[in-house]
């Protein structure tokens, strides 16, 4: 009877991690360490259990899941704590169970009808447990495990120690009731923590994919926002250019040279500034220029990048993308509030030395030096060389930032 137990244990372990982990080999080399495990176990575990006995399954156990399955220590501890802990506590719960039915004997004889009886409703146990177990672990989202994910299993791992240790379960329902049902309560208490762990690490992992998937939602819509623009943009461009074009066929038709060059002149200003607002040299710089586009556009404001260093990958792309956001921001909202006629931002990148300086000009009637700070500071987590923040000639505003090459965000 204790080789069935063994064989049916190994076939709830092994359902349990084919639910949750993948095999690293095929069936039939499978079915050789199955095979194996099993003979080791039913040898040595022949004439009932004891804490060494109980020591070496875990040990068997941890070396099966191990080396038959891939997957994080983790998740393969998922799988062999709770089963080998519903194991010990199942023993517990039979053996008190059959203690306290007068007509059937307790014994360590394994061939004895109470024996063979209580291994019994250990399986049916073991069984509820697995396909109870293996539901929730279906039902759950394991991408992400929280760096302190391993402590869960301290208490678990304590409590098996403990349990293992007593060596006389039989006495121990006899002559110390209170003891055996705080140890009872400490193994079931120990496996509703563990199994509410896991409920946690769901909810957890469904907020992030909820989190990625309202971000996926947002980048589709902010590309559909900006290939909107740039259609908008470009159809207005042709659109004054092929005027322009007839303007200049008319002139020269004319002969009217000096107007045509003139026409010509002001379309190649034009084309230049329109090239520096849409190109900057730096890819999220560019994105952000061109999902600002209209704006710089409909408020007239001459907008010029000069990026001879565009190699920031010292920043990671969040804190890239929201510095150039809050710059440009800042900048055509200070432009707006000037005259049409002096609207201009001007954003610089070079590489001197071993440091990195970016710096941006834009026109301005005041500047709140402070609040401009504690905005930079929170976007670059002080993580910077030096900051300059600068009121020039009361009608523009400097802002100088440099950064160590060596540095790391």
């Amino acid at each position: 009877m204790i080789i069935v137990s063994n064989i049916v244990s190994f076939l709830l372990l092994t359902y349990i991690a084919n639910s949750f982990l993948i095999k690293k080999y095929s069936k039939e080399k499978s079915f050789i360490y199955f095979f194996l495990a099993i003979i080791t176990i039913s040898v040595f575990n022949y004439n009932g259990g004891s804490p060494i006995k109980a020591i070496f399954v875990l040990v068997i156990y941890f070396l099966y899941i191990v080396l038959l399955f891939k997957g994080d220590i983790i998740k393969k501890l998922l799988v062999i704590i709770p089963f080998f802990l519903i194991q010990i506590i199942t023993e517990l719960l039979v053996g008190f169970i059959l203690g306290h039915i007068p007509i059937i004997e307790l014994t360590r004889n394994v061939l004895s009808f109470g024996y063979i009886f209580g291994i019994a409703i250990s399986i049916i146990i073991s069984i509820l447990f697995t396909f109870v177990y293996v539901y929730i672990l279906n039902n759950i989202k394991f991408h992400y495990f929280p760096k302190y994910a391993w402590l869960i299993f301290i208490l678990p791992i304590i409590t098996i120690v403990l349990l293992i240790d007593v060596d006389d379960y039989f006495k121990l329902f006899n002559s110390h009731i209170n003891i055996f049902v705080n140890i009872i309560g400490l193994a079931l208490s120990n496996l509703i923590l563990f199994i509410i762990f896991l409920l946690v690490i769901n909810s957890s992992n469904i907020k992030l994919e909820l989190k990625i998937e309202k971000q996926k939602k947002e980048f589709v819509k902010s590309k559909a926002k900006l290939l909107s623009q740039h259609y908008d943009y470009n159809f207005q461009f042709l659109h004054d250019l092929l005027h322009t074009c007839n303007e200049l066929d008319m002139l020269l038709n004319n002969s009217k040279t000096k107007e045509a060059m003139n026409l010509l002149n002001q379309l190649t200003e034009t084309t230049y500034k329109e090239f520096n607002a849409i190109y900057s040299n730096s890819f999220i710089l560019n994105y952000v220029i061109n999902n600002n586009l209209n704006q710089i556009i409909e408020n007239k404001i001459d907008i010029k990048t000069v990026i001879e260093y565009n190699l920031f990958d010292i920043f990671d792309f969040d804190t890239q993308l929201s510095l150039f956001e809050y710059l440009i921001n800042l900048s055509i909202t200070s432009c707006i509030q000037v005259t049409n006629s002096d609207r201009i931002i001007i954003i610089k990148s070079v590489k001197t030395a071993n440091k990195i300086i970016l710096k941006i000009l834009y026109s301005c009637l005041s500047i709140n030096e402070s609040n401009i700070k504690k905005n930079i500071n929170e976007i670059l987590l002080n993580k910077y060389s030096s900051l300059s923040i600068k009121e020039l000639n009361n009608s523009y505003a400097s802002i100088l930032i440099s950064f160590d090459i060596s540095g790391s965000f």
